[in-house]
């Protein structure tokens, strides 16, 4: 009997062994079969234990509604740029959130005021600008609802079907994200691998897993080579491309009878071939760079092939231009004297100064992405517009305030067109005298004109940093767009629509909306007007305005003393059903009587994660007309360009990589 009993129980963890290990393996209908035989013939395998990896902590914590260990670990283990640059990764934050801040409701474990403030203040902070968009804005009034169980709004949130999708969602997302994040051990781990390398003499550390980070090391090492690999022939790309404009310059000159010297041949073979002057080939020889060019041409075809990609909306429009607008466009800008362009824009006259802004602007606007692209770092890295030097240097801030109109127009487009891109907010940001003067101009004037349009379209596009919202506040902006608003009939539709986004960015702070209380009747009566306004993205900015403004006592106070509720009631039959969920949250915060949260006092700007536009503004309707034979590329070529064999270009990137980082940071 003790032998029987003996072998019953070697038999049942042999079982427990081969279970662990198809699981492990994922044979999930092979281990469930097994798992039916065994229950046959009575046999009950040994518990599988099983240390909990990083899943199952992120899981745990999901389920147990424990928000501060799951934020920890979501804090800890995703990196950055996917928390902030995946959409994805976005919705299930703001998702996970929602299932926290109803999670004490739903489980029965109290009243849950504290998970409702938490996730008040993740609206008000992280989930601020994902709360604006139709997918999410309906969760704004989450906060306010006494009881948001009995809400038809809210009704699917406390469903269980509502959680097991999101937990599934979740669980997928995450075994792709991180790194570890298997339940089950790894299939190196299972006790019957360990039992079969010890028998074999092998050390599972040293086989599997040290073979898995051999080849993780050599698939960074690869990805590193590849990266620098690209930015070489990126670097060669734009080498050969000047010296290909160059040597048709020099034929074009040579037609005319003007001489070529060897040095100057010498110097376009060194820059072609700098290796091979190091290594001390003679280039003078005749053949040499002929036979250099050939080889490293058949070289670069046969190591690297890539991919093609279909034009953009933006080349195709580039495609469609008129031919003189095409002949602007230059494949690879060449070297500017950035001194003598900045002393133009300091001392020349009002005309040449309009003229080389528009130039500056073009040379942007006017060309396909790379080279756009490297325009903007070559004007950032030679500190053109004066945002990186002291006030009293800053050129494009004193030309703003510059009395001639035309002048001040080509700068506020000038601006509006590097506030366009991620990299160029970044650089404008870094002067907040710019920011100040950019508000004086705004503030000055309450007419519609294209000088206005672009310092508005400016102020909106960096008005998402806090620090600047404050600066913003404080310059008394919050009042001159309500009274700018005022004449709405007449204002275009850019200003509408830039005016409203930019109060609703400020109306985001505390300050904004207590800067709103004395002419509260007057925007409430705008806002109220705006409300069936033709325009969705119009009426999303209202929106978003009103609920902000109404969690203000005050101003909700005056909005039923001026018959919001009927408005807001009246538009909810008309309007689509984006816009009509986003008006009830708006009409109960009217009912409520919740009182205005004081900003958590830290100024640390937010993200800037929006993407650059594939058509950068600030050449709309552009009125300034001149000779054509001195404007854009043409006048840049005539009045500021550096022959590159008479100055070598040693391009300064501290203050590009700086302004890159930023614009990925911030």
């Amino acid at each position: 009997i003790c032998i029987v009993n003996a072998m019953e129980g070697v038999e049942t963890e042999l079982n427990a062994l081969i279970l662990e290990h198809l699981k492990s393996r994922g044979y999930l209908q092979s281990s469930a079969t097994l798992e039916t035989e065994l229950q046959h013939r009575k046999f009950k395998p040994l518990p599988i234990v099983q240390s909990p990896g990083l899943l199952t902590k992120f899981l745990l914590a999901f389920e147990h509604g424990d928000r501060a260990g799951f934020f920890n670990l979501w804090d800890q283990h995703l990196p950055l740029p996917l928390k902030n640059g995946d959409p994805t990764c976005q919705s299930l934050e703001f998702n996970v959130s929602v299932h926290f801040a109803v999670y004490p409701v739903r489980a029965g474990t109290g009243s849950g005021a504290q998970a409702v403030q938490d996730f008040k203040s993740y609206l008000e902070n992280r989930g601020a600008v994902l709360a604006q968009s139709q997918e999410f804005a309906m969760f704004c009034a989450l906060p306010y609802v006494p009881d948001p169980s009995k809400h038809p709004t809210f009704k699917t949130i406390f469903t269980d079907l509502w959680t097991i999708e999101l937990k599934a969602r979740l669980e997928q997302f995450l075994r792709l994200a991180i790194s570890e994040v298997s339940d089950a051990p790894a299939s190196s781990n299972t006790r019957l691998f360990s039992i079969y390398t010890s028998s074999k003499g092998l050390r599972t550390s040293g086989t599997t897993m040290g073979e898995v980070s051999t080849l993780q090391k050599k698939l960074s090492d690869q990805e590193q080579h590849y990266e620098a690999k690209l930015m070489e022939l990126q670097t060669n790309y734009h080498t050969l491309v000047g010296i290909s404009m160059e040597l048709v310059e020099t034929l074009e000159s040579s037609i005319s009878g003007q001489q070529i010297t060897s040095d100057y041949i010498h110097g376009l073979c060194s820059r072609l071939f700098g290796s091979a002057v190091q290594q001390g080939i003679d280039l003078t020889r005749p053949g040499t760079t002929t036979a250099l060019l050939r080889a490293s041409v058949t070289a670069l075809t046969q190591s690297v092939q890539l991919p093609q990609r279909p034009a953009t909306q933006q080349q195709q429009q580039q495609q469609q231009l008129p031919r003189q607008q095409k002949q602007q466009q230059l494949p690879q800008p060449q070297q500017l004297d950035y001194s003598k362009m900045k002393s133009d824009l300091k001392r020349s006259s009002n005309t040449r100064k309009a003229l080389l802004l528009q130039a500056i602007r073009w040379r942007l606007t006017r060309s396909l992405a790379p080279v756009m692209d490297g325009a903007l770092r070559d004007f950032i890295s030679n500190d053109i517009l004066g945002c990186a030097s002291p006030s009293s240097e800053c050129v494009i801030g004193a030309l703003l305030c510059n009395g001639d109109p035309g002048v001040q127009e080509q700068a506020a487009r000038l601006v509006n067109a590097f506030c366009s891109m991620g990299m160029g907010r970044a650089y404008i940001t870094q002067s907040t005298h710019l920011v100040r003067t950019l508000c004086d101009v705004a503030i000055a004037r309450l007419d519609d004109t294209h000088t206005q349009r672009n310092v508005l379209g400016s102020i909106q596009k960096i008005s998402l940093k806090k620090s600047l919202q404050t600066l913003m506040i404080d310059a008394k902006l919050p009042h001159w767009l309500i009274e700018f608003l005022k004449g709405v009939e007449s204002l275009s539709d850019y200003s509408l629509r830039y005016a409203l986004a930019l109060l609703m960015n400020l109306t985001l702070r505390t300050a904004g909306k207590k800067a709103c209380i004395p002419s509260g009747a007057i925007i409430l009566r705008l806002l109220g007007d705006l409300l069936e306004y033709d325009d969705t993205e119009v009426c999303s900015y209202v929106n978003g305005i009103l609920y902000s403004l109404l969690s203000v006592p005050e101003l909700r106070s005056e909005g039923k003393t001026l018959g919001l509720g009927e408005l807001l009631s009246s538009s909810i039959k008309t309007s689509p059903p984006e816009i009509k969920s986003q008006l009830k949250y708006i009409l109960r915060q009217l009912g409520s009587d919740s009182t205005v949260q004081e900003d958590s006092g830290d100024d640390a700007d937010n993200e800037d994660d929006e993407e650059d536009p594939e058509v950068i503004e600030g050449d709309e309707e552009d009125t300034l007309t001149m000779d054509e034979s001195v404007t854009g590329e043409t006048l840049l070529a005539s009045e500021y360009q550096v022959s590159s064999h008479l100055l070598t270009f040693t391009p300064d990137i501290n203050i590009v990589s700086s302004m890159r980082w930023q614009s990925l940071l911030h």
